[in-house]
Formats: structure tokens, sequence, C-alpha cells
């Protein structure tokens, strides 16, 4: 099933351009009859402290009562994807703020944490590849590594039905990682990220936790002031959270969105167009014109970028 699956799952990624549309041979050593696990399916989700985790888990546990197979009981932290993906900075001070930062979450919960250590981003690979293509089939190869028995393994979406993009970890792709031991779930996919996050403010625990920042933020969660802490920064605030200790004050100075320090916003302009209401009718019509801009242009280079493609790349980008 995992290798029919992997083989539709390249169909996919070769249709949206930028990898060849030979697919790879998959060696599958023949191995003894095993039988399969005896124990009860359970739930499994992937928690790192981000926006799609947090909220899959707490809409898990308000949708399923404890004693169904898909509630989540278990949830894997990797060292190794975000925290400690260069080889020669295992970043492990981060990783034990992290996890620390994590604890109330899991205790509240009621979940068992599994810690995974994994050296797939230490692989040679061609840039964003590991956004692009990557990422959902790395998620899934350490859960069928870490889980044991037979389990539903939940993947929080990175963008909702209404505005897909073909990226590494996708509605249509994910599931194809499942076995006939673990059930791969693509989940959330039907929420946009600002709901998310309104929806997320009703839990004080995952505001404290959330950790969103992708660089080196030294000793706290997150750095604050990238693009994707900033942008998170006025999610919250459009949300009505005006500070938060994982992240600060919710307002930002529109001197951080200059475009010297910040350029296109890229395929996140349609998490910013949901946040231009709220944030106008709070009277911040100067920070919603500069963020404005920023999405016209994102949508005038993206019309060029397609422009220039050949007919059967479908893809925003073509360097893998």
């Amino acid at each position: 099933m995992l290798v029919e699956g992997l083989h539709t799952a390249h169909a996919w990624w070769a249709s949206w351009g930028g990898i060849r549309t030979e697919m790879p041979s998959i060696e599958t050593p023949k191995r003894s009859g095993r039988a399969a696990p005896a124990s009860a399916r359970r739930g499994v989700a992937f928690l790192s402290g981000g926006v799609d985790g947090l909220h899959m888990l707490m809409r898990n546990h308000r949708l399923y009562r404890r004693d169904d197979p898909a509630y989540i009981q278990d949830a894997i932290f990797i060292h190794g994807f975000d925290i400690g993906k260069r080889a020669n900075d295992p970043e492990d001070e981060r990783y034990r703020i992290a996890l620390r930062h994590l604890e109330p979450i899991v205790a509240e919960a009621g979940l068992r944490l599994i810690r995974c250590r994994t050296n797939l981003r230490h692989l040679p690979s061609k840039p964003d590849f590991w956004y692009l293509r990557h990422n959902g089939a790395a998620l899934a190869a350490v859960g069928h590594a870490a889980v044991r028995g037979s389990a539903f393994l939940f993947i929080g979406a990175s963008h909702d039905v209404a505005n897909p993009v073909p990226i590494g970890s996708h509605p249509a792709v994910d599931g194809l990682f499942s076995s006939q031991r673990v059930t791969v779930v693509h989940d959330g996919a039907r929420y946009p990220r600002f709901q998310k996050v309104r929806e997320l403010t009703s839990w004080p625990a995952a505001l404290a936790a959330l950790r969103v920042c992708p660089g080196r933020p030294g000793k706290q969660l997150n750095c604050r002031v990238c693009e994707k802490c900033l942008r998170t920064r006025l999610e919250l605030l459009a949300a009505g959270v005006e500070e938060t200790a994982a992240l600060g004050l919710s307002l930002t100075p529109i001197e951080l969105w200059d475009e010297r320090r910040l350029g296109p916003i890229g395929d996140r302009a349609i998490t910013y167009e949901d946040l231009l209401g709220p944030l106008r009718s709070r009277g911040l019509d100067a920070l919603c014109d500069v963020l404005e801009k920023k999405i016209r242009a994102y949508r005038e280079q993206a019309e060029h970028s397609v422009s220039l493609l050949p007919d059967h790349c479908t893809g925003e980008k073509d360097d893998l």
C-alpha cells in the first residue's frame, strides 16, 4: 500500500513541475511475513508548537471522545527538522527550550510525548526542496518509524483548501504515505490560518507555547522580528490578543515592514489578506497600506513567473 502511494505522490509532484516525470525505483527487500499488530488503533500527532499543530490538537480533543481510536493520545516532537536541521549545529539548547514550553500542553492535554531525532535534513538537496516537496514525506517517514502498533497519524494542514499551494505537505499527497498499519491524515485543511489563530486564543497554554520562528531566536521561543513572527503577531492582534509571552506585543512597528528588511511576502499573501479588515477596524490604516503594497507586488511577480513557465509546469518554482 505504501509503495503504491509513493508512486501516486510522485505523479502529483511531477504534475506540479520541477521534478523528473520518471518515477525512481523503490527497493523493497523481501521479508518474512509479519502479523498485523493486535493493539487497538490510536491517534498520534506531530507537535512542534506551531499554529497548525496546536489548533489540530485542540479541535481533535473537542471532536472525539478519549476512547475513540482517532483521539490524539501521543504527540511526536522532532529534533532535526526546524531545530537541528544543520549537521554542524544540533541546537540542543534550543531543542530543550522548545520542549520545556511544550510540557504544559502535554500535561493539560494528557498526552504521551514521543521524542524523535532524525538526520533527514542533513542529506544534500536542491534549494527549496524541503518546503516544496519533502516535508510531508519526511513527517510520514518519522511517524512510521516512531509509531508502534496501528495508528491514525495526524499532520496539521499548512494551507486551507480554498487557497491550495503545491508544497511538500499537501492534502492530496500526505494521505498517500499511509500503510495498512499507519493511516496518515492531513488534518485541518478547511480552516484558514487566521481562523486557527482566532480559535487558539481560547487556549492560554497554547498561546504561551506558540513557536513559529524558523530562524535562530537564541534563548527565546521566537525572534519576534522575522516575517513569520511578525505575521503571527499581526494575526494575534487582529484576533484581539494584545500581548503573549511567546511573541511579546502583538502590535508591530511599521518600520519592521520596511521593504529593505522583508521582500515580497510570497504565497503567504493569502493569509495577510484575511487580516486587513480586522486591522483597519482598529485604525491601523498605515500598516494595512504597506501590507497591501506587498500583496500587489507578490501578485504581479507571480503572474509574471507563471507567464514564463513551460506549459507542463504548474508549480510556483522549477528549480528542484
